[in-house]
């Protein structure tokens, strides 16, 4: 029991140094490498902007979840074999590190406005984590995706089916921390108008 909680003192105590040590400049950053990010990944001749005209309007498996194997293997088989290729040697190494410029992203702002906001030890500094495990989850999905964009045209139903279950707790994750980090804004807005009282007192 005891190394459990000297291992939790580590890790709050990681999480209050990262949360403290934010600042607007570096939040700022961390929003200007992601939407550089997302930049190439959407809207870039490498990201889904050159998969769409490759093939003609036919979308990749990584915004669908809770999907059946039917219904991601006609999607694979809509890219055709230049979109399956393009997806995985195009798009697939870009995401390896979009997932951590959403998660600096989320957890930046999110920890500018909990060091504002919160004391040391405060339990709501343990929000931004639901952006790393996002993170996580995103990351599993791509190899899931991977694996099946690999091997196909065989059926690896069962990767697909936890791909599946992933990409949807992956999308119930990135909107809480969306969420999370809306009502941390409005939270921190009307502290500054209003004078609200805030945790630290």
């Amino acid at each position: 029991m005891e190394e459990k909680k000297g291992m939790g003192g580590m890790i709050r105590e990681k999480i209050d140094s990262y949360v403290n040590s934010m600042t607007v400049w570096k939040a700022c950053a961390a929003t200007a490498v992601f939407a550089v990010l997302l930049w190439v990944i959407d809207f870039s001749p490498i990201g889904v902007t050159g998969l769409l005209q490759v093939t003609g309007g036919a979308n990749i498996l990584d915004f669908e979840a809770g999907y059946t194997v039917t219904y991601a293997y006609g999607m694979l088989e809509a890219l055709g074999e230049a979109g399956r290729s393009f997806h995985l040697t195009k798009i697939m190494p870009v995401d390896i590190f979009f997932p951590i410029g959403l998660m600096f992203f989320l957890t930046s702002w999110m920890s500018l406005f909990l060091k504002k906001l919160t004391k040391d030890g405060s339990v709501l500094r343990l929000l931004p984590l639901i952006a790393v495990v996002n993170m996580l989850l995103d990351w599993s999905e791509n190899i899931g995706i991977t694996l099946m964009l690999a091997n196909y045209p065989e059926r690896l139903e069962t990767v697909c089916r936890v791909t599946s279950t992933v990409s949807a707790v992956k999308m119930v994750c990135v909107k809480t921390a969306v969420v999370v980090l809306l009502m941390l804004f409005v939270w921190f807005v009307l502290w500054k108008i209003c004078g609200l009282v805030k945790l630290k007192k």
